[in-house]
């Protein structure tokens, strides 16, 4: 008797469980550049309570995460295109309250409708990325130009173009 009670109460568990989305590969379908809000579809499957699998569905309204700080006007952007992958995060919490400012009318926990997105997922190398592991170096890099910050410096290469004054404390060897 007591087994069966066992067993009853793990199968509830693993049913809720499987209801419950935490971080899920995805791809970007499209992005809204003047909201910040994206179209993600994520990556695989999932299965329902009646044991079924089912492609995951097409999520709308996903912030995306992009290195900021409003209040200082600081940000590092960069291109967020159809086909790009992401991790999408699915918030404990619903979003509605925090995007719209006001008061939540539901109580949806673990939901796909509050996924957040951080792109730049990849499962593969890249060139900029050895470099800057090789060297313990910050590398930005788009197609030709190169920007590469370490321990001795900043190395530019590509053109440049400098909108505003520029001042130097230390000697030029020149």
């Amino acid at each position: 008797m007591l087994q069966e009670f066992v067993e009853q109460v793990e199968k509830v568990a693993r049913s809720v469980m499987e209801e419950m989305h935490t971080a899920i590969p995805g791809s970007i379908t499209s992005f809204n550049q003047g909201t910040g809000l994206a179209t993600v579809k994520p990556y695989g499957t999932y299965t329902t309570g009646a044991g079924k699998k089912m492609a995951y569905p097409v999520i709308t309204g996903v912030p995306v995460i992009i290195p900021q700080c409003p209040s200082a006007n600081v940000q590092i952007a960069f291109p967020i295109v159809t086909g790009m992958d992401c991790l999408v995060i699915v918030s404990e919490q619903e979003l509605d309250a925090w995007l719209g400012g006001g008061e939540s009318e539901n109580d949806m926990r673990f939901d796909l409708t509050s996924a957040i997105a951080i792109p730049g997922l990849s499962g593969k190398s890249s060139t900029a990325l050895k470099e800057a592991c090789n060297t313990g170096s910050v590398v930005i890099n788009n197609g030709t130009t190169k920007l590469l910050v370490s321990a001795n410096g900043i190395e530019v290469t590509g053109n440049l173009n400098v909108k505003g004054n520029i001042s130097c404390t230390g000697s030029y060897p020149g």
